[in-house]
């Protein structure tokens, strides 16, 4: 399975029945809860979204519902949804904190439910009896005048520990918001890598924005990684999902959304992100000299192979590239560069392939299609899969016009970076 990250489309501002601006039917009873929390889940699939956020005022009650409703979610044949597919629920909630200004915070998907209410303590929240119907009118923090000294508290407790992140509001005027003018020295102070919008990003301003991009000189060269959210709190689910972000991780956690937010350009995007069309799956060599088998699941988007010295990174590499049968690239213009390369390749298959009577295959998706190169090294025979079909002969010269790749190594990259840094 592809364990690598992927971009997830979310909605991190979720209110429910709790919340004390509800509009709609309630849901007061267990079973009214647990009906909810279906159609719930049915809205959020209906709606494209993967991923929310469960965020009620000063209030976490609701959460243990809409997550076993995920978990237990069943497809149109009543089977239940494979892991990789189900909904991922954050559990956390809407803060209104003495700074001033609203903020958010969000704990690990797979937080203990059991300790979630610890953070009441941690935060001096009175919470109100989970059986009432709406949670109480939330009165301010007001002893949380910093945020930095937020994030000390919460830290230090162990279970807390860099399993959750804050994100402040910052719409374009408000008395809840930390853009609003004389703001710019808590600003400047506050550890906080993102943040959240009611509503479209499209709403800030040129001057905001510029903050928010760390080029505002008062505030700072800090970035904000920016949450489009809905502040949905209707039963009929009019508002969930309107404005959502695409945010990328591998797994559900709070310290992904702050990578994600110190990756800002590359992990977060309030449109529907722009993947490949053509990607390979995966590398699966029967067997090697000093690897032994290999096979790596690879990502559509971003893939590195990270070792030490002698690890067999480039092996792998040289494996792919022999694999796809690689024509020679841009960068190789020195003949005899060329040649001593493919001598060494053709050293390298007999020396730690040819003994073993090794393949190497090689999966790949184009066009929605899956396809697979399989060569030989004994006989250096090709075939190729397509779809559901059989393995058929190939040559190299149909592989290459099949899926073009080119290789550079550190030495040409380098030569093409400061050729465009000339130009």
């Amino acid at each position: 399975m592809d364990k690598g990250a992927h971009f997830f489309k979310c909605d991190f501002q979720v209110h429910t029945p709790r919340d004390t601006r509800w509009v709609g039917q309630e849901a007061v009873t267990e079973q009214e809860r647990q009906e909810y929390a279906k159609e719930f889940i049915r809205a959020c699939r209906s709606k494209s979204l993967n991923a929310v956020a469960i965020t009620d005022h000063h209030d976490l009650a609701f959460f243990k519902y809409i997550k076993e409703a995920a978990n237990s979610e069943l497809d149109d044949s009543n089977n239940p949804i494979p892991r990789e597919r189900k909904i991922v629920v954050f559990p956390g909630m809407e803060l209104t904190l003495g700074v001033p200004c609203q903020a958010i915070i969000i704990f690990d998907a797979d937080f203990p439910i059991d300790l979630l209410p610890t953070a009441y303590t941690v935060l001096s929240i009175n919470s109100t009896d989970a059986a009432q119907s709406r949670h109480a009118q939330p009165v301010r923090l007001e002893r949380i005048k910093k945020l930095s000294e937020l994030y000390e508290e919460l830290n230090g407790r162990d279970y807390l520990k860099n399993k959750f992140i804050i994100l402040p509001n910052v719409n374009e005027r408000g008395n809840d918001t930390i853009l609003r003018s004389g703001f710019h020295p808590t600003y400047k102070d506050m550890p906080c890598v993102g943040g959240y919008l009611d509503g479209s990003i499209t709403q800030l301003g040129d001057g905001n924005t510029r903050i928010l991009n760390g080029k505002d000189s008062n505030y700072g060269p800090k970035k904000l990684g920016i949450f489009q959210t809905s502040d949905n709190r209707r039963r009929d689910f009019s508002l969930l999902g309107q404005h959502s972000t695409w945010v990328k991780w591998a797994i559900p956690t709070a310290e992904a959304l702050r990578q994600a937010c110190l990756a800002k350009e590359s992990r977060i995007s309030q449109d529907t992100p722009s993947l490949p069309a053509i990607f390979i799956t995966s590398i699966d060599v029967s067997n090697s000299k000093f690897m032994g088998q290999i096979y790596l699941d690879l990502s559509q988007q971003y893939n590195a192979i990270i070792g030490g010295r002698g690890t067999g990174k480039s092996t792998i590499l040289e494996y792919l590239r022999w694999g796809l049968c690689d024509q020679i690239s841009a960068g190789e213009t020195d003949e005899e560069e060329i040649t001593g390369h493919q001598e060494k390749r053709k050293k390298l298959i007999e020396k730690t392939l040819l003994p073993f009577d090794s393949t190497v295959q090689i999966s790949f998706i184009k066009n929605n299609i899956p396809h697979v190169i399989r060569r030989k090294s004994r006989t250096n025979e090709i075939s190729l899969k397509i779809g559901l079909g059989e393995f058929e002969p190939c040559s190299e010269e149909n592989v290459r016009n099949l899926l073009p790749i080119q290789a550079y190594s550190q030495k040409q990259l380098g030569s093409s970076g400061n050729s465009m840094e000339r130009g």
